[in-house]
Order: C-alpha cells, then sequence, then structure tokens
C-alpha cells in the first residue's frame, strides 16, 4: 500500500473574522483581529477561522520509503487552486493518509475550504471506505490519535517532544505559531519550507509506529530510514543539514 503524508499551515482568515464578530463596530481587519486575539486571551484560533495557506504531501511507497516531498500547487499559486489540487488528488488516492492530529485540524480546515469554494470530493465525503470515518486507519492513520490511544493520554509536547524523542530535531526557529506572523510579511516561500519539514519529521514518527505495529520489521524499518535520511536535505528543500541523532 502506498502512504500520503500530509500537512498544512493556516492564516487566519480577518476578514471573515471581522465580519463575523465586529460587525457595524467600524474596525478594519487587523484591528478585529488584534481585538479577538485580546478578548480571547490569545491561543490559537478557532478552526472556522483558518485558511490553508501551504500544504505538504510526502508520497511512501509500499517499502515504507520516504520518495518524494512536495508542495501543492507552486506554479501560479492561489488559495483556491491550492485547496482544489489536494482535494482532486484524495479523492483518487487509493493508498492511507498519514498526519499528526489530522483528524482533529488539517482535515477539518480542508473540509471547510472545500465549502469555501465549492469543491466537490464525492470519494472522500461519502465512499463507504472514506479516510474521513473516525476509526478508519487503514485508510487514515492519525499518528497523535495513536499514540494518545484517541484521547486517553496527554501529549505534553506534542509533536516537538515526539520527535526529539526519536532522534529528529524538531521544531527549530520556526513554529506554527509564527506562521500567520510570516504570511503578514509575505515569507510564503519559507512557510512552504516548513511545511516540508513537517512532513518529512512526521515520516519518521510514521515508521517507527509502523515498527511498533509490526507493520514493519527491525531490518526493514532501519532499511526505511536510512534510505530517506539519506535524502534529507533534498527532500524538505533546504540547504541546512539537520541535527538528526542515531536514535534506533
Amino acid at each position: 500500500m502506498a502512504f500520503a503524508v500530509f500537512d498544512i499551515e493556516t492564516r487566519t482568515d480577518k476578514s471573515l473574522l471581522n465580519r463575523t464578530f465586529y460587525a457595524d463596530r467600524g474596525l478594519d481587519d487587523d484591528e478585529a483581529f488584534r481585538r479577538f486575539t485580546a478578548d480571547n486571551g490569545g491561543g490559537f484560533m478557532p478552526t472556522t477561522l483558518h485558511v490553508p495557506i501551504s500544504i505538504a504531501i510526502g508520497h511512501v511507497s509500499d517499502d515504507h520509503v520516504l520518495r518524494t516531498v512536495e508542495s501543492l500547487a507552486l506554479e501560479n499559486y492561489s488559495e483556491e487552486r491550492l485547496i482544489r489540487e489536494f482535494w482532486t488528488r484524495i479523492d483518487r488516492f487509493p493508498g492511507a493518509l498519514i498526519s499528526f492530529n489530522g483528524r482533529r485540524f488539517d482535515l477539518p480546515v480542508l473540509e471547510l475550504a472545500a465549502l469555501r469554494h465549492a469543491i466537490a470530493a464525492p470519494a472522500y465525503f461519502s465512499a463507504p471506505d472514506s479516510p474521513r470515518h473516525r476509526y478508519a486507519d487503514e485508510r487514515h492513520l492519525d499518528l497523535h490519535e495513536f499514540l494518545s490511544n484517541r484521547g486517553a493520554a496527554n501529549l505534553r509536547g506534542g509533536l516537538n517532544l515526539l520527535l526529539k524523542m526519536i532522534g529528529m530535531p524538531g521544531k527549530t526557529d520556526v513554529s506554527g505559531a509564527r506562521v500567520q506572523e510570516m504570511f503578514d510579511a509575505g515569507q510564503l516561500d519559507e512557510i512552504h519550507r516548513y511545511c516540508r519539514s513537517d512532513v518529512v519529521q512526521t515520516y519518521f514518527l510514521f515508521i517507527r509506529v509502523e515498527l511498533m505495529r509490526g507493520r514493519l520489521d527491525a531490518g526493514a524499518y532501519e532499511a526505511a530510514r536510512m534510505a530517506t535520511l539519506g535524502r534529507y536535505m533534498d527532500l524538505v528543500g533546504t540547504s541546512a543539514a539537520p541535527a538528526i541523532e542515531s536514535a534506533s
């Protein structure tokens, strides 16, 4: 079976926020964003206000080697084109999606984006074997759900901690909390690179989980890990070597 490791980065829809929560207050969109942030004590914006601005997909072959990582819709980029390309691909993909917290965040945001842009994805939204189904692990393995026993355990430290636990660099100078600031500063290329980096690192967490589940034996795990480590920089698209430990 083929696998697709995916991740998204988002911006806040400041205009929708303003029109919904501060109508007739005479605020511009940036003022409304600041007011909403202050009124709600900062923190993470509601899912309904997130708009995808970068989507990266890592293509993993049935030998569990990460073959390619790509940012969608880079040519003639637009947010609508980004969403349409994602749903076109996902609706015809026969393998398993791999994410970290994708059921609670990435896919709900992408589903709302399909609603926004009037995009049809019947295989995803209606098929009996859709990866949308809550317990369809064979079509969508959410690593957060698996490692937290579907929310029974609190994974404090999140993806960053888990990556460091298995010898990966984890989050460095960029984190999801900085994406809005980077977007406002016009740093979309850096956001795409960060998104690809998250996909590559999530892949290494995925194959470690596959080893735990008995889907990979030790030899196959190490072969897949080493094959991908050797191409890490090319996959992410950076010139800086990652600080990856040789944890096994």
